[in-house]
């Protein structure tokens, strides 16, 4: 479950870091007191996702009850009112419900198209036991060499370990350290959680950014780290460091935030959580004649 107060914060954060229209909609089931609610982010019109969104943060409320087809009758209430809204949008982009939200049918049904992303759920405390050997090896390496993670409120720290991974993998995480300063204030020091590695001689050279969508809830926002420490594991130690930092916070379980592409996916899988799919909508359009004929092609050619 996704806290009210965080919403509103991101939902404000989005508003003037993006410049978009960022508003909390609540749709109420027609035949019962299940409810949900959605961040809905626009451009003239346009929904969008915008950079650095994990998904359009959804969240149904059903009526307590043990019956499972209760609950799947609820949401489908609610669902045909939230597919009816986003028709109202020229959707430029996917809508990706958050891993909680499994049954997309209803948009189905409604005639959306269907999308999959997967990514890493881990449950805290995360134990020695359950991460790989070398994840464990590249931790000592990191102790023995001094390095120390800590807990920061330091943003331009954070932002030049930013600068090294965009120098390195050629692109723009599109933040200022003002923007970071900016997300720290809307959403409380609580919820947001900067995290840096520094060399024992206190250059910081890895960093990472966590949000608590709830206080059992985390999700790991951005991470980042300069090219030339990568092998001497600091980016291991600094994620041991952050897990023992959630778990003591009351957090139990943290979302990796994304595994679709491989590599990505093989260094995460490492710290042994449990794969999550999560899915998304989009509009049909004449490109699903294109798309098909494509992936028509890569299949006849694999």
């Amino acid at each position: 479950m996704i806290d009210q107060s965080f919403l509103q914060g991101w939902a404000e954060f989005n508003q003037k870091k993006w410049n978009c229209s960022a508003d909390l909609i609540t749709l109420k089931a027609p035949n019962s007191d299940a409810w949900c609610e959605t961040l809905i982010l626009a451009d003239r019109g346009k929904l969008i996702l915008p950079p650095l969104n994990p998904y359009h943060l959804t969240v149904f409320h059903p009526t307590p009850t043990t019956k499972v087809q209760k609950t799947g009758s609820q949401w489908h209430e609610v669902a045909k009112l939230l597919a009816a809204s986003l028709q109202r949008y020229k959707l430029s982009s996917n809508f990706y419900f958050p891993p909680e939200i499994q049954d997309i049918r209803p948009f189905l049904w409604q005639g959306f198209k269907p999308e999959i992303k997967y990514t890493y759920y881990v449950e805290l405390p995360c134990v020695s036991e359950q991460i790989s050997s070398s994840i464990r090896n590249k931790i000592k390496k990191a102790n023995a060499a001094g390095y120390v993670s800590v807990r920061t409120d330091d943003m331009e720290a954070v932002h030049r370990c930013l600068a090294g991974t965009e120098t390195r993998k050629g692109f723009d995480h599109h933040l200022t350290v003002g923007d970071l300063q900016l997300a720290r204030q809307l959403l409380g020091e609580d919820r947001f959680r900067a995290y840096v590695c520094l060399t024992k001689d206190g250059e910081p050279v890895s960093a990472s950014i966590t949000m608590l969508l709830s206080p059992e809830r985390a999700l790991g926002w951005i991470s980042a780290s300069k090219t030339e420490h990568l092998s001497g594991g600091v980016v291991q130690q600094l994620q041991q460091f952050e897990f023992e930092d959630l778990h003591a916070a009351g957090v139990r379980t943290f979302d990796f935030y994304g595994a679709n592409l491989e590599s990505v996916s093989a260094s995460k899988a490492h710290w042994g959580g449990q794969l999550r799919a999560f899915y998304g909508i989009r509009a049909p359009g004449y490109k699903d004649i294109v798309r098909s004929g494509l992936e028509w092609l890569r299949f006849g050619n694999n």
